[in-house]
């Protein structure tokens, strides 16, 4: 795609995530506008070039592709559907590309305000944390028309190295879910391996070493066990995210009837530890949860 052919793209939401996103599109020399509840947010890429909306209709308003990345559904919703919010400003033909976690019932009450204005939604979740956000290496998944996807993917393509089209409306909300909900067990399985190898005398390194080298490595371990060693916590993705993920895949299952009892248990070790304080930070200081459930000196510090 030649840059005189690049279409004007509107980003909203400049936190861990969508800085990153929004950080690819103007290197990659798109038309870049953007808007964040907190106007600070945005200097950097002003700075840089970008021109910066006034409000979430504004930015609407100045785009052809419109991509969001914001916390939690009421997110969504209030910079969708409130006074000035982008579908207020939307012209019909508008591409939105929403890469929030939000659940399937949320995304598909955004596709349905949308269609209503002749705005298409496409649902494109995200996986990779910051440093994928910020390196162009996220996977995204897509959920709706698949000409919507192909439409939309040389756009998503400018921050990701793999787009991957799940089927329609509300598949690939709940397969971002899936994804947290298998990283939920993963985090758990080492938290806990992690304090009772302490406990016996194995140190969380040894654990590593042989856990690599075993048929269940990971690249997963080394990350997070990386900082669970270090005692690392600097956030790529807050435990009041996982929190709150894991909730909506709850609550996906609840709609059809499946039970998630193992789910269910490890959401309360992530309240445990958003109850001590630990919300904003990484997941990995779920550890410290755990520490302070087993009477650990320091296990809430």
């Amino acid at each position: 795609m030649d840059d005189r052919d690049k279409p004007r793209i509107g980003f909203a939401g400049l936190g861990l995530m969508g800085r990153g996103m929004a950080m690819s599109f103007q290197r990659q020399g798109f038309p870049l506008t953007v808007w964040n509840r907190t106007r600070a947010a945005t200097a950097s890429l002003a700075e840089a070039g970008a021109r910066v909306a006034e409000t979430p209709g504004a930015l609407a308003a100045a785009s052809d592709f419109v991509v969001t990345c914001l916390a939690d559904p009421a997110a969504v919703e209030a910079v969708a559907l409130g006074p000035a919010g982008l579908l207020s400003g939307a012209a019909p033909g508008l591409r939105w590309i929403d890469t929030s976690t939000i659940g399937s019932a949320a995304a598909s009450r955004m596709a349905e305000a949308a269609a209503a204005v002749g705005v298409a939604y496409l649902e494109a979740p995200v996986t990779g944390s910051k440093n994928g956000a910020r390196d162009g290496t996220l996977v995204v998944m897509t959920g709706g028309p698949r000409e919507l996807h192909e439409e939309c993917e040389p756009v998503i393509r400018a921050s990701a190295a793999r787009v991957i089209y799940v089927g329609p409306r509300g598949t690939a909300s709940v397969m971002k879910l899936i994804g947290n909900t298998l990283i939920s067990f993963m985090l758990e399985g080492l938290v806990e391996g992690a304090v009772l190898g302490a406990q016996a005398g194995v140190p969380l390194e040894k654990i590593l070493e042989i856990v690599q080298v075993s048929t269940f490595s990971s690249p997963y371990w080394s990350f997070k066990g990386g900082a669970m060693s270090r005692r690392d916590f600097e956030t790529h993705f807050s435990l009041d995210l996982l929190h709150k993920d894991q909730a909506l895949a709850l609550a996906e299952g609840a709609a059809r009837k499946i039970p998630l009892p193992g789910l269910a248990a490890i959401h309360q070790v992530t309240n445990a530890a958003r109850a001590l304080g630990l919300g904003a930070q990484d997941i990995a200081a779920q550890l410290k949860a755990v520490e302070a459930a087993a009477g650990m000196a320091g296990g809430a510090g």
